[in-house]
């Protein structure tokens, strides 16, 4: 076994034994992105650092990052190349190829013109090659291993241009709180800390929580959230006065903490053993992700449809009668709001900045137990389905089902913004 297999094989040992090192999978996604200069081109470049881009498997926040990059292209033109965080094989090139084909696969220290480019840049990719970079090389991304892994890119504009491109920083949750009083929330929070950062956040709440918090940037936009356009195509499926099944779904993701999947399954148990008609009478389904075999109060075993097809969710967002997602977060994230959006009495929490009370269809907890969630779905259950059609939403949701403008009018004067930067930078300013 040569030395670099013993070496690696100890560091997995250390990683996942109690009280290991470090959390390898992590540390390794913090792998820098290492720089050279470009050679090929030095027009204005629009740079996206995304995890994934094969289309079946992007959702919520990814899809609204490429959405996001996608407007500004429109808007701004010029070159752009998206650099996707996670390897690839040769068979995953290949899908890539076949769903973007006006996009060139490039390698990662490739000198290349194409005016679009897509470049795998894993960490093992990363330690190997060093990406070229022009002086007018703008980056966006949104989340904190991207951000964390690019930090340096300002620094190596200055050395080898004399000087650096605000980057655009599209915030989508308050990301240290997944990695609570840890090491990883200090590195997560350092990425609120770069200098030239345009900060995009998704959703009013958001903002206010990072205003809050007393957190500074260049300048900030917000947006609010919308209802994804291949969701919404299916609303009018079928009327809006069907009959719907006792069903109750629920968004269960138990590697997500801050989706509260214990509290969910004990409020659950807690209902079932309240109410033993609920096991007669309905039926309850976890969706999200694979669950593992949970056996609930009444001896039934819960039921899961795992990560769906955005058809199959519409299909189910139709038939189910109660909608449960909770967020630990300031955001309001996307299940509940398609929840209530397809009609689904459905069940959320407020956290300190947020509150979805106002939205029809949703009831929004101020303060979570397990009593008081087991009690809220009783409720649910006994309520007219029907009772908030035809209420407005609230202002800063006004548009939720309007996709004219995605981005709330957010990407011409941030455009404005970061052309003007280009042209002073062109200009020697």
């Amino acid at each position: 076994m040569s030395g670099r297999v013993k070496r690696a094989l100890h560091a997995v040992h250390q990683a996942i034994r109690p009280g290991g090192a470090y959390h390898l999978d992590t540390y390794h996604a913090l792998t820098p992105v290492r720089f050279q200069p470009c050679t090929a081109g030095s027009g204005r470049r629009l740079n996206l650092f995304i995890p994934n881009i094969e289309r079946s498997r992007m959702y919520g926040g990814q899809k609204t990052a490429f959405r996001f990059f996608t407007a500004l292209l429109d808007e701004r033109g010029g070159d752009a190349r998206i650099l996707v965080e996670q390897p690839c094989d040769a068979h995953q090139l290949e899908v890539l190829r076949a769903q973007y084909p006006d996009w060139q696969i490039v390698g990662a220290g490739e000198q290349s013109a194409a005016a679009r480019q897509i470049v795998i840049l894993d960490p093992d990719t990363r330690e190997r090659a060093q990406l070229p970079v022009r002086p007018l090389d703008y980056f966006v991304y949104t989340y904190w291993t991207g951000a964390y892994a690019l930090a340096q890119y300002e620094a190596f504009q200055r050395e080898a241009f004399g000087r650096a491109t605000p980057h655009i920083h599209l915030i989508q949750d308050f990301e240290p709180g997944f990695k609570a009083w840890s090491a990883d929330y200090l590195l997560a929070d350092s990425i609120y800390h770069q200098p030239n950062t345009i900060a995009v956040f998704n959703s009013v709440e958001l903002k206010d929580w990072f205003d809050r918090l007393g957190y500074g940037f260049t300048s900030s936009y917000v947006f609010s959230p919308k209802l994804d356009p291949d969701i919404a195509k299916h609303l009018h499926d079928v009327p809006a006065d069907h009959a719907r099944e006792k069903l109750l779904v629920f968004y269960g993701r138990p590697s997500i903490p801050r989706n509260c999947f214990p509290l969910i399954v004990n409020a659950l148990n807690l209902l079932l053993t309240q109410h033993p008609e609920v096991s007669r009478e309905w039926k309850i389904l976890s969706i999200g992700s694979s669950i593992g075999k949970i056996t609930l109060a009444d001896g039934q075993r819960l039921q899961t449809a795992g990560k769906m097809t955005l058809d199959d969710y519409a299909a189910l967002m139709h038939r189910a009668s109660v909608g449960v997602s909770l967020m630990c977060s300031p955001h309001p994230s996307y299940p509940p709001l398609e929840m209530a959006a397809f009609g689904i009495t459905t069940i959320t929490n407020s956290f300190v900045t947020k509150d979805l009370s106002a939205i029809p269809h949703i009831t929004s907890l101020d303060s979570l137990s397990i009593e008081g969630l087991a009690n809220a779905i009783w409720q649910a259950m006994q309520a007219d389905p029907h009772a908030d059609d035809g209420k407005p939403y609230p202002p800063n949701y006004a548009h939720y089902l309007e996709y004219t403008d995605f981005f709330d009018g957010i990407i011409d004067p941030l455009c404005r913004e970061v052309l003007t930067d280009a042209e002073a930078a062109r200009n020697g300013d």
